[in-house]
């Protein structure tokens, strides 16, 4: 029998839609489109008159429902560590059958000010080649960050700023359904009463025939520092989210290879550019900064990136062209020995998410082998009989953000089915709220203490981000 019980996490996967009203005997039907849209909230599951209609529904995900006219009882339950469920938001919702409802999560789960948001629609589209347009201000942060009221400036693509907004709005106030014609058209927000813009859509084209909800949430991508907002544009239960124009991809580098020299980073062509954050980059380290969100912020779109020896840049151990998408943060490892060194590159989050630590793992060690991965509370010393929180995990895996509860731990490593630690880590402090990023690497015999043991490259959290 085992001595502990499990570690308390869980990995929440993608929407999933575990009933319907299909069988119901009520023919007439409502339209009810759930929204998650508070930026600290972990996933939720959406429940009806106490059945679960949808699982895991993260923030800036939407499903579309059709539960029967009439006063539901509606829940939203935050899925925790554990895979427990606690209440964040109930609600009797009446419901027509004719009207089309958006249910929408804002606020915040930290400061107890989550709620629901109920928007109607039971208007028409007036011109079939219009684009039909509704737009809500759904940003705690960005109300924050304005002191008050936002100016919306909604213009032809490459128009000046306008004197006059088109309209101004405060969080959880919402505009329309406007009705313009197709084409490409550019978004801009100041603080109400500035011309200060805090976000710039770019060109953002609206389709012929769309019927659209458009949504200022917080910003939660790579170089969240550029806008407190992004925008997300609903049809239906698709969702797109569009970040400030020139946010940029966050792009930042791990050198895992114990035998390759210190390396210099290369991005672009005729010549390429080589940032000073990204320069004389050794073994064991995370450049430009190992903190949350310290990355180098590049321009969207195919992008060359070269890992050359800061000795002599002639001599190329990686070339690589990346797709960089705006406000997506991305970690590139070099991994393997020098003789068959390659990249792997990985998608990041940087939302704190108030429930829970969220911890990645990377397995960049060669020389361990598969591994078992164990996570035991701090005070118990050594394996033990605890099963492994992971097993069999292969080189160069990634696992996903795993919400893990808070508290202290000790983290050991081990070849698969021994039991036996190839590394260990113990007193690791995990608070709710951060995000924490482990990568196992290999030793180089030749370093100083510890690089000279199998060890782990810490970042995200785990670094105290510093003045700059």
């Amino acid at each position: 029998m085992k001595s502990l019980l499990a570690l308390p996490l869980v990995v929440v996967g993608s929407v999933v839609l575990t009933g319907c009203f299909d069988d119901d005997d009520d023919p007439l039907k409502s339209n009810v489109r759930v929204i998650h849209a508070s930026s600290d909230a972990p996933a939720v599951n959406v429940n009806f008159n106490g059945s679960t209609m949808v699982s895991g529904a993260d923030y800036k995900q939407a499903v579309v429902l059709t539960p029967n006219a009439g006063r539901p009882s509606l829940s939203i339950d935050g899925i925790l560590p554990g895979g427990d469920t606690v209440t964040v938001i109930e609600e009797d919702v009446p419901l027509l059958f004719n009207t089309k409802y958006d249910v929408i999560a804002v606020g915040k789960v930290g400061d107890q000010t989550i709620e629901p948001l109920i928007l109607t629609d039971d208007g028409e589209r007036e011109s079939s080649d219009s684009v039909r347009l509704r737009v809500a201000h759904l940003s705690p942060d960005a109300e924050e960050a304005a002191g008050g009221p936002v100016d919306v400036y909604v213009t032809a693509a490459g128009a000046a700023l306008p004197e006059e907004a088109t309209f101004s709005f405060s969080f959880k106030e919402s505009v329309g359904p406007l009705e313009v014609p197709a084409g490409e058209y550019q978004v801009r927000v100041t603080p109400a009463g500035t011309d200060t813009v805090v976000f710039d859509s770019g060109a953002l084209p609206l389709p012929v025939g769309a019927d659209l909800l458009v949504g200022a949430v917080d910003n939660t991508g790579a170089n969240g520092d550029a806008s407190p907002i992004s925008l997300i544009v609903l049809n239906g239960g698709d969702v797109t989210e569009v970040y400030d124009a020139d946010q940029g991809a966050g792009v930042r580098v791990v050198h895992a290879s114990s035998n390759a020299p210190d390396v210099d980073i290369l991005v672009g062509d005729n010549p390429p550019l080589i940032p000073e954050p990204l320069t004389n980059i050794p073994f064991g380290s995370v450049a430009p900064f190992d903190f949350l969100d310290g990355y180098a912020a590049l321009p969207a779109g195919e992008t060359r990136v070269r890992v050359a020896a800061s000795a002599d840049n002639g001599l190329v151990v990686i070339d690589e062209t990346l797709p960089l998408v705006n406000g997506q943060g991305y970690t590139a490892l070099a991994v393997g020995q020098l003789e068959n060194i390659e990249t792997l590159v990985v998608e990041d989050e940087v939302r704190s998410i108030v429930t829970q630590a969220s911890l990645r793992i990377v397995h960049a060690s060669t020389a361990a082998g598969n591994v078992d991965i164990y996570l035991v509370p701090g005070t118990q010393e050594g394996i033990g009989n605890a099963d492994p929180a992971l097993s069999d995990v292969p080189f160069k895996a990634v696992t996903d953000y795993l919400a893990v509860a808070e508290g202290t731990y000790n983290v050991y490593i081990a070849p698969t089915g021994t039991g036996t630690p190839a590394i260990t880590a113990e007193g690791v402090e995990l608070s709710a709220g951060d995000v924490y990023t482990v990568v196992a690497r290999d030793a180089d015999a030749g370093a100083e203490p510890p690089l000279n043991e199998l060890g782990l490259i810490l970042f995200d959290d785990f670094v105290s981000q510093q003045p700059q």
